[in-house]
């Protein structure tokens, strides 16, 4: 891998989802220069443009969907798409919990919503080309997990599919991954793949 890839992790607070409601600061823990915006409000301000009304506090599956509608639209944009149909599961699982939470967005058509957050992103963010690991509302606040953009050289798919691995701790395939694409010793990748952890803070 060439250069140095830094994860950030940030929180932002968000009681009850309500758009209108104050913001708390975002944290956020890097060694990297302090972006112009933080990922988690640029997040959640995309996610509340597919709110059918914004001013009344989505139900957490609504929120949820937007909020993942979001991510695939922004991946989409910095060279990270892949076929929409996989997705499908994800926001289905949502969906059984309640499926009345199309009422609460603007639209059942999905490739629409997210085709809207592309147009967004490409015309406010353009030249944003950091990358969404991971994305969710735990305890009623959006936290994001994102990588800088690709450092020139690096196979940004295989990174980020690395990356990914290690979040979910599949530490055995990571290991592999790293011998089948940087073509190094096992107890090389071994070290790569807990440097990695350690970046993501995993033990």
């Amino acid at each position: 891998m060439t250069g140095r890839t830094v994860l950030v992790f940030e929180v932002v607070s968000v009681p009850d989802f309500p758009p209108t409601a104050p913001r708390a600061p975002a944290k956020e823990f890097t060694g990297m220069a302090e972006p112009a915006r933080k990922m988690s409000e640029m997040l959640l301000g995309m996610s509340e443009r597919l709110l059918w009304n914004p001013g009344v506090p989505p139900s957490p599956e609504a929120a949820h969907v937007a909020l993942m509608f979001a991510n695939f639209a922004w991946n989409e944009t910095v060279g990270l798409d892949q076929p929409r149909a996989s997705y499908r599961s994800a926001w289905e699982h949502i969906e059984a919990s309640n499926p009345d939470l199309w009422g609460e967005l603007k639209s059942n058509d999905v490739d629409a919503l997210i085709d809207e957050l592309v147009r967004y992103k490409r015309e406010h963010f353009p030249d944003d080309r950091r990358r969404i690991l991971t994305c969710g509302i735990p305890d009623g606040r959006v936290r994001v997990e994102w990588l800088p953009p690709a450092a020139p050289g690096v196979d940004s798919r295989a990174e980020m599919r690395l990356y990914g691995l290690v979040r979910i701790g599949d530490r055995e395939r990571a290991i592999r991954f790293v011998q089948d694409t940087r073509h190094v010793s096992r107890p090389e990748a071994v070290k790569q793949v807990q440097k990695i952890a350690s970046d993501l803070g995993l033990r």
